[in-house]
């Protein structure tokens, strides 16, 4: 079997921080990162900067990731990272009506709704359901997020924190 990948794959795969040494995510150049000086995490080939980032106030987009059965975090249309709690504030709860129009018409789930917002916090472990202001969405059900218990629409909040639980998007202040 042969394996095609594209460049940014490529890239990507030759991204590398270790304890001693960074492998370049633009040109594959390696060095030890004692040797990097006061900036460790800058190539010295090409320039690029290898820090890892974890984009904490940047404005991102959260939605249910079907396949991984956890969040994906995406910034600039790439996913940064899958987490099983997101926290965000200045919320948006949008759906692309195009896409839930799809999902109503052959009855298969796509990625159409999203939460946007800051992002504050996430990580691996789950924390305890903070409270019971449950906010849901079912293409099947509604055109739009609602608050699960009201069946009222929701389109923003101040913040939201979103644990993989069977409820899984819970508003911590309207």
């Amino acid at each position: 079997m042969k394996i095609i990948i594209n460049e940014r794959q490529y890239r990507k795969i030759l991204e590398t921080i270790t304890d001693t040494e960074v492998i370049c995510d633009e040109c594959g150049w390696s060095w030890a990162l004692a040797d990097g000086g006061d900036d460790p995490y800058i190539c010295h080939k090409c320039g690029h900067d290898n820090e890892e980032k974890k984009h904490i106030g940047d404005k991102v987009m959260v939605y249910y990731n079907l396949h991984k059965h956890t969040f994906s975090v995406t910034y600039g249309g790439r996913v940064i990272a899958h987490a099983d709690y997101v926290k965000l504030s200045d919320v948006e709860f949008r759906v692309r009506q195009g896409g839930r129009e799809k999902v109503l018409k052959e009855k298969k789930k796509n990625v159409h709704s999203f939460v946007i917002g800051t992002l504050e916090d996430y990580c691996e472990n789950l924390p305890p359901q903070p409270n019971n202001n449950i906010v849901t969405y079912n293409p099947y059900k509604y055109s739009t997020y609602v608050i699960k218990d009201t069946e009222e629409p929701i389109y923003g909040a101040s913040e939201v924190e979103m644990i993989n639980l069977k409820d899984k998007i819970f508003i911590t202040k309207q």
